[in-house]
């Protein structure tokens, strides 16, 4: 599996925040919900559980 540096690290966890609070303001349902599924990406790769080439790929281990 390949690993991600610190500065990947750091530009997920950026990139997580934006999100989150862009989340906080969207009213539209499937909006909010694209929003919480990039962040859910995101986060597997830093926790290291997706590779880092496959953020716009499903998750085809849990059949997400």
């Amino acid at each position: 599996m390949n690993t991600i540096t610190l500065e990947q690290k750091e530009a997920f966890a950026l990139q997580i925040e934006q999100l989150e609070e862009q989340a906080k303001k969207e009213n539209d349902f499937e909006a909010k919900l694209e929003l919480k599924d990039k962040i859910h990406n995101l986060k597997m790769v830093i926790n290291g559980t997706k590779p880092v080439g496959s953020i716009d790929f499903e998750c085809v281990g849990c059949g997400s």
